[in-house]
């Protein structure tokens, strides 16, 4: 820096061109740079590979913090760190990423386990009870439904509980991803637990039991990419850090902004997915519940609430109201993966065009009248378990998210079970409560 003093280097409206113009990692100088000078400041830098980005960041701070008071142009003699407060956590972030060794997805897995373990732990000794799921915690309620698979499928279609035509009954659990406010509560849930399946399933704790699960949600596709991604997004989150995580993932947070944006006025007007892949006998889809009318047929369509009063349980209100007029139903789906190449397995961030495959249904599902929100029936609902991988072979998971799941979907189960001393137990369909219609 022999060409300019330390002051001008420091003041100027070009420090960033000056000391990162061989950047390594143009996005990174642009997440950096974001924070206090405009990126037309920066951009068309080129790709010398002499320093590392962060080597480079760190000189300029070093530089500046030492003799730079931002904002007034001229060197001081005292350091003037503190006036940085709001740089450094972001470049720290920043060092941590490009310094650290990416995980193996058996080691990221493992370390979801533990943190979302120890949230449950951690709600649980400060005094939560019951201990809730670490996401879906808010439930609207748990239904009986009918699962009715027809008689007409291609033959390509016909595989696990597709294979015949017959009625399933159902548990389908409606909740929120977070918190306990229907107002904020992000992506909702729709978890469809099937009774009377028979066949050895894949988990082998729970190969004997006659049930099998789908878990959709109000968007078509996962908010992170990788098992790695995931435990940055996990512990960003947990330390009230997430701008950090998606400033260095912005198409995680673009996703997160628009399921956010959705409007939800009724669980049962909603449109859910399962974002991740799952093998169909031979080949690979993605599911989808459409809401229809039970008359027609017609696709309904979420009002967003507009005739709803709010508040935090608004949802479950909506829900309480249309099925004591009559019942709900839905078109479950599925999507065949028709190009891998645009139709990834392992990447649930990207949306499976329904231009090149089309949802096409395989069952209809019918919720009856009743009533659904006596304790008895949510105390029911909260010992519930749903996983993904709760299923036959010909329903296998696939992809990335899918084998987290499968480690702690199983794990934070039985903690929640063991902390709140209850058994774990797949439903039977016997199942008696006050107001609710039996089969």
């Amino acid at each position: 820096m022999t060409e300019k003093t330390q002051a001008e280097v420091c003041s100027s409206s070009d420090a960033l061109t000056y000391s990162l113009k061989t950047s390594v990692d143009f996005e990174v100088v642009m997440s950096f740079a974001s924070l206090h000078a405009d990126r037309k400041e920066i951009r068309g830098l080129g790709q010398n590979r002499e320093r590392p980005i962060l080597q480079r960041i760190a000189l300029l701070l070093l530089f500046c913090l030492t003799a730079w008071t931002p904002g007034k142009g001229k060197a001081v003699s005292e350091p003037a760190a503190g006036l940085f407060s709001g740089i450094v956590p972001e470049v720290s972030a920043l060092a941590e990423a490009q310094g650290k060794t990416e995980l193996t997805e058996d080691e990221a897995i493992r370390r979801i386990k533990e943190l979302t373990e120890a949230q449950i732990q951690s709600a649980y000794k400060s005094g939560q009870r019951p201990a809730l799921r670490d996401a879906h915690a808010k439930q609207h309620g748990c239904v009986r439904a009918e699962f009715t698979v027809p008689a007409s499928l291609p033959a390509t279609m016909r595989q696990g509980v597709f294979a015949e035509a017959h009625t399933f009954h159902a548990w389908i659990r409606f909740s929120n991803a977070v918190g306990s406010d229907d107002q904020t509560g992000l992506a909702r849930g729709m978890a469809i637990k099937l009774l009377g399946v028979p066949g050895r399933k894949i988990l082998p704790d729970e190969a004997d039991a006659a049930t099998q699960d789908f878990l959709l949600v109000n968007y078509p596709v996962f908010n992170v990419r990788t098992a790695a991604d995931y435990v940055d997004f996990l512990t960003k989150s947990n330390a009230g850090q997430l701008p950090l995580f998606f400033r260095a993932h912005p198409e995680s947070e673009r996703i997160t902004a628009a399921i956010a944006s959705q409007p939800a006025g009724n669980p049962l007007r909603q449109r859910y997915f399962s974002m991740t892949p799952y093998a169909l006998g031979s080949s690979n889809v993605k599911y989808s519940a459409k809401p229809v009318s039970c008359t027609t047929g017609a696709t309904l369509q979420d009002d967003g609430g507009k005739t709803h009063s709010g508040g935090p349980n608004y949802l479950r209100a909506a829900m309480t109201t249309s099925l004591a007029a009559g019942s709900s139903c839905f078109l479950f789906m599925v999507q065949r993966q028709t190009d891998p190449a645009t139709m990834p397995i392992d990447d649930s961030t990207v949306v499976w065009s329904e231009d090149l495959s089309p949802f096409v249904k395989v069952a209809s599902i019918t919720i009856p009248p009743q009533r659904f929100d006596s304790p008895e029936q949510q105390a029911f609902c909260e010992n519930l378990s749903y996983t993904p991988w709760h299923a036959l072979p010909a329903h296998q998971p696939l992809g990335t998210i899918n084998r987290v799941r499968r480690v702690v979907y199983d794990a934070t189960s039985s903690l929640r079970h063991r902390l709140n001393g209850v058994p774990r137990r797949e439903p039977s369909g016997d199942e008696r409560f006050p107001g609710s219609p039996t089969w």
